[in-house]
């Protein structure tokens, strides 16, 4: 069996496995460790003793990661197909100048911009 260590990819038994997270730090106190966590996909930290932690397959965190990337695209595409249609059948919305790119978090963690890579 596999042991949880940093950067292991976990979830919380107490809290039905409903956020994954990456273990930052083990600390050992006297009579127990504790985990450290940072959020994969949402913005979050806690702690958790290591006996509430369940080892989460790379597999499973990848196809959430799928999940998540499938909704926005979606949410996406409804917000340019939705009733901003004017009667010549075109978007409003398209005769706005819409610019792509990356986003800075001046706060940002990098390990939040290259969550993929810490999947491979």
């Amino acid at each position: 069996m596999k042991r949880i260590k940093k950067g292991s990819i976990v979830a919380r038994k107490s809290y039905n496995n409903d956020i994954l997270f990456i273990v930052d730090k083990i600390i050992s106190t006297n009579n127990s460790r504790v985990a450290l966590l940072t959020g994969l996909i949402e913005r979050i930290t806690a702690d958790s003793p290591i006996e509430d932690l369940e080892l989460i397959d790379k597999s499973v965190a990848k196809e959430n990661l799928k999940k998540l990337d499938y909704k926005i695209n979606e949410r996406f595409k409804t917000l340019l197909s939705s009733n901003n249609i004017d009667n010549a059948g075109k978007n409003k919305r398209m005769n706005e100048k819409i610019i792509t790119g990356k986003i800075l978090h001046l706060d940002g963690d990098s390990c939040l911009d290259n969550k993929n890579s810490l999947l491979t």
